[in-house]
């Protein structure tokens, strides 16, 4: 039993590290979205 509740820890664990992984990939590409149309106005004013 005590091995079962190790393993759903591991398991959470993994799951949550995986979800903030993934959360921060997505945050990384909506930045560079939201950025890129504002180095394009740039590079056209220039």
């Amino acid at each position: 039993m005590n091995h079962a509740g190790l393993h759903d820890v591991r398991a959470g664990f993994f799951l949550m590290v995986g979800l903030a992984m993934l959360a921060f990939i997505c945050a990384v590409a909506a930045l560079s979205t939201v950025m890129r149309p504002g180095r394009w106005a740039d590079r056209k004013l220039v």
